[in-house]
């Protein structure tokens, strides 16, 4: 829940680059456009108006003399994974203007926000891919360990045959809300680094902002008690609140597309559940210390973060230190290693390991924490 919430604020946005204003980049890409993918020269005299009839027989020539793009039609595989001829041709004049750039000493520059990745079967950002892939796995495994326990409460909903008591099926509800959510988005950013396109930005940003709120409806309800039948009027208001904020919010960008606002928008209800989430654990960490026996309930603070038995309500902390220290990847930006990992795939390998323990996290507080018939922490 925590995890999606960082992670997906730092999604890198297809903006306009230093590359994209190089002339050598647009002329490259002019060029490949008019001798490999439009049909007649009066196509590519039209398209670009800025082209005389004289260059462009130049540019016919060197091509079929020395095939310097790739001829068409394309691979099966580029066309099933979305590549158009055009992409074709943005993708060739990156690593041809960047191989030039280095030859003479120049820094690597990014195209439409990127970095000029070498593409692998046709996969335009493969680590990214494969580390987003990666991140969908606990989630997915998250998600058959929530709906085991909200199955359990909803079969002991009025004297069902399950092994709960029914208190918390809303609560697991949301949870299994948020691990939904959450595993779509992380299909979503793997198609986008796959290849990405307008379309599939959309889908990433869109989902980016939906695990927010997913998130922020899950903790809102766990720390002000809105799974309790006292407070069924108070969770639908919740409910229908983050149900319209959504709607906005995408209405928003659809209507006028801004990287800004999304940032700010997802920035701010981020902070306010990691917010939420550093409370709630801190609190529940006193409230155990608070049920130990007598005999041990006056030892030391250093005592009790030794101890299994309570510690483990201190997850969310290391958890959000842990992010904490991978966003520094995305702060210090580098052109790709190899020509494949740049600092966001290494990001997206950061936070594969911590939500492995988030949702087993959730479940032990629900299960140790709200086992207590007489309150309710």
């Amino acid at each position: 829940m925590l995890l999606p919430v960082i992670l997906l604020l730092f999604t890198p946005s297809s903006l306009a680059s230093i590359g994209d204003d190089l002339s050598e980049f647009q002329n490259c890409v002019s060029q490949c456009d008019s001798t490999t993918c439009l049909s007649t020269p009066n196509e590519a005299l039209s398209k670009y108006p800025k082209l005389t009839s004289t260059e462009l027989n130049k540019w016919i020539e060197q091509q079929s003399k020395y095939d310097i793009f790739t001829k068409m039609p394309l691979s099966a595989h580029l066309s099933l994974l979305g590549w158009s001829c055009y992409d074709n041709c943005d993708y060739q004049c990156q690593r041809i203007i960047t191989k030039s750039r280095i030859r003479k000493g120049q820094e690597v520059v990014q195209f439409h926000g990127k970095w000029p990745f070498l593409r692998i079967f046709g996969i335009q950002e493969l680590f990214s891919t494969l580390f987003s892939m990666g991140n969908f796995y606990p989630n997915y495994k998250g998600f058959k360990l929530i709906y085991k326990y909200w199955k359990r409460e909803k079969n002991s909903i009025g004297g069902g045959n399950g092994n709960g008591n029914g208190r918390f099926e809303s609560l697991y509800f949301a949870y299994l809300i948020v691990s939904i959510v959450s595993c779509l988005a992380w299909v979503f950013s793997s198609l986008f680094h796959l290849k990405d396109n307008w379309n599939r930005e959309r889908l990433d940003y869109f989902f980016a902002g939906m695990t927010v709120l997913s998130g922020f409806y899950g903790i809102t309800m766990r720390v002000f008690k809105l799974y309790t039948k006292e407070n069924a009027n108070k969770r639908k208001l919740l409910g229908i609140g983050c149900i319209i904020a959504y709607i906005c919010h995408v209405s928003r960008l659809l209507y006028d597309w801004s990287y800004t606002y999304n940032m700010e928008a997802n920035v701010i209800c981020g902070l306010i559940q990691n917010v939420l989430w550093i409370y709630h654990s801190i609190s529940t960490f006193n409230m155990m210390r608070n049920r130990t026996p007598s005999s041990i309930k006056h030892r030391r603070l250093i005592d009790d973060i030794k101890d299994k038995s309570i510690n483990w309500t201190l997850i969310p902390l290391l958890l959000v230190g842990s992010v904490s220290l991978g966003m520094s990847f995305e702060l210090f930006d580098f052109p790709p290693i190899w020509d494949l990992i740049d600092a966001h795939a290494m990001w997206h390998l950061a936070t594969i390991w911590p939500a492995l323990f988030w949702y087993s996290y959730m479940i032990r507080d629900v299960e140790e924490c709200l086992n207590d018939t007489t309150k309710l922490y």
